[in-house]
């Protein structure tokens, strides 16, 4: 009896079930991590406009460097009407901005108080250190008779604030006069000191 039924069991055990080989067969791995991504496919009108972006320069205004070079009219347009400068300051401009990285603003600055020196040899920054000198010590000066009239018309402006509009116009005026000191002396030499820093920090 048992030689008999032995083989068959014996078979029966030694072939594996058709329907197992069935589910092995669609067993899904439980890593997706570990699987290669399919490649990815970017979408076109981003290859574009990564393409517009790269050929595009940034501008402080409407007009880029070799256009403000060539044409007059589009320079003054740029800078301001009392750049009337010809070809070759021009180009002593352009370069003066790119080796200082000034913006637009920044050399309007420079221009307005009397800063840019042309000459053949190119445009060069003339903010002396001494004349932001002697703009502080003015500010310094205006500074503690603002701080006076302030102090000496502090009453008034508390009990009686419609009586004080004089010692409030001569407040304001003395502020703006201590601010137009700053913007004339001061800023462009703190401004053409920092610039030359961050020069100097480039070329290391």
């Amino acid at each position: 009896m048992s030689d008999r039924h032995g083989p068959g069991r014996n078979a029966l055990q030694e072939d594996p079930p058709e329907g197992n080989a069935g589910t092995r067969s669609k067993v899904v791995s439980l890593r997706p991590d570990q699987q290669s991504p399919p490649p990815e496919r970017l979408d076109p009108r981003l290859e574009e406009m990564r393409r517009i972006l790269a050929e595009s320069q940034p501008l402080d205004s409407l007009y880029s460097d070799d256009e403000v070079i060539a044409d007059e009219g589009k320079f003054r347009k740029r800078f301001g009407p009392g750049f009337r400068w010809n070809r070759r300051d021009r180009i002593g401009l352009i370069a003066l901005k790119n080796r200082y990285d000034l913006t637009d603003p920044e050399i309007q600055l420079f221009q307005h108080t009397g800063n840019l020196h042309r000459s053949v040899f190119g445009v060069r920054l003339t903010a002396s250190p001494w004349i932001a000198l002697w703009g502080g010590a003015q500010i310094a000066v205006f500074g503690f008779l603002f701080l006076a009239l302030l102090l000496a018309a502090w009453p008034i402006l508390v009990r009686a604030p419609a009586k004080a509009i004089k010692p409030v116009l001569a407040l304001l005026g003395l502020f703006t006069f201590c601010c137009g000191l700053y913007w004339m002396y001061v800023k462009p030499w703190f401004l053409r000191l920092r610039k030359e820093r961050e020069r100097s920090d480039d070329d290391r």
